[in-house]
């Protein structure tokens, strides 16, 4: 392995803990739902929520951190519904750690009729997400960079062909969208990537 091109999973978990802290104005019972056993990346994720959590965050009184969402949008929401209907009515904020959870947990919400009505943050992006945040009810997800992922990482295979010394680990950042920075500029860029521009028909 020359080098490691990632986002700092565990610094997004971290960040996600100071939106849902924000939020929720530092006080109110949460959750955590987890994606699955096993992948590197959400437990990364998962443990750097719970640590800032502790840190920073001890208004926040942490209800269920052993569930998981699973792999795809149909079970995030099944274990979403189980949980909304053991805590929903107790419940006044949620974290949940990847894209097809978020979907899952957001379908779960607005099925419950708890949409908007509790604080949310999600991770990853979707055009579903940026509706939902509209409407209030997404108050914030996590971004990852992946265009950068992979000019960085094509830079560094350049470097290290040529000779050059290569970090054996690049950060290539992370975010937050909230309805306070959805319309910025660097948000928008990251949420809609000119494809236009790579993915020209015959080129």
């Amino acid at each position: 392995i020359v080098s490691f091109v990632a986002t700092d999973t565990s610094k997004g978990g971290e960040m996600a803990a100071d939106a849902l802290g924000q939020a929720m104005n530092g006080k109110g019972k949460i959750l955590l739902l987890r994606y699955a056993e096993g992948s590197a990346s959400t437990i990364a994720r998962e443990a750097g929520f719970l640590a800032r959590r502790e840190a920073a965050w001890r208004g926040l009184e942490l209800v269920s951190s052993d569930q998981y969402a699973g792999a795809t949008r149909d079970t995030a929401k099944r274990a979403s519904e189980n949980l909304l209907n053991r805590y929903g009515r107790d419940l006044d904020g949620v974290f949940v750690v990847n894209e097809s959870a978020t979907s899952g947990m957001l379908l779960a919400l607005q099925d419950a009729g708890l949409a908007g009505k509790l604080k949310f943050i999600g991770f990853d992006s979707s055009q579903a997400f940026v509706d939902a945040m509209r409407k209030g009810e997404l108050h914030g997800f996590v971004l990852q960079n992946p265009f950068r992922m992979a000019g960085l990482a094509v830079e560094a295979l350049v470097d290290h062909l040529r000779g050059r010394p290569v970090p054996k680990l690049v950060d290539t950042g992370v975010s937050v969208v909230t309805p306070a920075n959805l319309d910025a500029p660097e948000m928008q860029a990251l949420i809609k990537p000119p494809l236009d521009q790579y993915l020209k028909p015959g080129e």
